[in-house]
């Protein structure tokens, strides 16, 4: 079975956060959250900003241009109004960064349920070092929290403005599964998280701007990885059975829609079932592509998985092999190194590591 190891590794890398952004995530994390602590109104509603979504789970696909904060207001409850803790975070936002296209270098862009922060990329920066905070307020619900209804015609209904959620949970969960002693390893790492930036790679590539996301697939692939569906002893082996079985498993979701990995409920947005179906599909056929790459030889098979895995801002994430070409032939060794340089992803990045959040 041709598996392409050294190269796998690499595409993990090139699918992982750079160092440098990941820095600036917290630091920006940072920021936001002492501003607002700092506001003698929410901090008397216990305010405590918590970073969630897929850069607190660890599972965020470079470039990475959105970071979540929960705006958890812990002395609050879902008897109060969502609209005036919207409006009291707003305020503090406004105040220091200003509203995008109506001050001077406004960087805060106010959206249904949330407050989104733009930090542009430094200068002498690419352009992919710039990213954006998600900011959304939060109470309490019960062992759960809640974060305002999208329909604000619902912020006057008392049954209706708050939605349940927690990311809290799940970032814990996920943390869980990807240290269990029985989860796949490769090199002797836990291979779950690097398998989902991969999935959420082969996502982004050929479902582009299509329903599910990459937070409904991630979820597919966190319930099949914890009920130990997926086995494999390379980065190869264990994305073409992951791509296998959520394939399947978004399939399944047609008629139900796929359960919230906390609360158990169909998560929302609600999909028609053509979507469910054409995304499984897809990689069902995906995982056909990459079965077909495991028995064949390496210059084919990194062409397979080359058109599976596409590019991202640093390039072709896969690298070609040495004495390949991109068309998947073998090249004679001097053309190989010209090659080699044409289609090798420019810059490397280091495995998006731990990000320290307020617990």
């Amino acid at each position: 079975m041709e598996a392409l190891d050294a190269e796998f590794a690499q595409a993990v890398r090139n699918v992982s956060i750079h160092g440098d952004k990941h820095d600036r995530a917290i630091a920006a994390h940072t920021e936001v959250r002492d501003l607002l602590e700092a506001d003698a109104e929410l901090k008397e509603w216990g305010i405590d900003a918590r970073l969630i979504g897929s850069y607190a789970r660890l599972t965020a696909r470079y470039p990475g241009k959105d970071v979540d904060v929960f705006l958890r207001c812990t002395k609050l409850s879902v008897r109060h109004d969502p609209e005036k803790i919207y409006n009291a975070v707003e305020r503090v936002l406004v105040d220091e960064y200003g509203v995008k296209g109506e001050a001077p270098g406004g960087r805060i862009t106010p959206q249904a349920r949330s407050l989104k922060i733009e930090f542009p990329e430094p200068e002498g920066h690419f352009s992919d070092d710039a990213f954006a905070i998600d900011a959304v307020p939060a109470v309490p619900w019960g062992e759960h929290w809640a974060i305002p209804n999208r329909d604000r015609d619902q912020w006057n209904n008392d049954e209706g403005r708050w939605i349940k959620t927690n990311p809290v949970q799940f970032a814990k969960d996920t943390d869980a599964l990807a240290t269990a002693a029985w989860s796949p390893t490769v090199g002797g790492d836990n291979a779950y998280r690097h398998i989902v930036r991969l999935l959420r790679q082969v996502r982004h590539v050929h479902l582009g701007g299509q329903r599910p996301g990459g937070l409904f697939v991630e979820i597919a692939a966190y319930y099949v990885w914890n009920e130990q569906l997926v086995t494999g002893t390379t980065h190869a082996e264990l994305l073409a059975a992951t791509m296998e079985h959520v394939g399947a498993r978004l399939i399944e979701c047609a008629d139900d829609g796929l359960p919230d990995p906390v609360l158990g409920t169909p998560l929302k947005p609600a999909l028609d079932p053509w979507q469910w179906r054409t995304a499984g599909q897809t990689f069902e056929r995906l995982a056909d592509e990459a079965r077909t790459a495991f028995n064949s030889e390496r210059c084919r098979a990194a062409k397979l998985w080359r058109d599976i895995l596409g590019t991202n801002d640093r390039g072709q994430v896969l690298p070609l092999p040495d004495g390949c070409d991109a068309a998947g032939f073998p090249i004679g060794a001097v053309t190989a190194v010209g090659a080699l340089g044409s289609n090798q992803p420019r810059g490397f990045a280091t495995p998006l590591s731990h990000l320290k959040a307020r617990h």
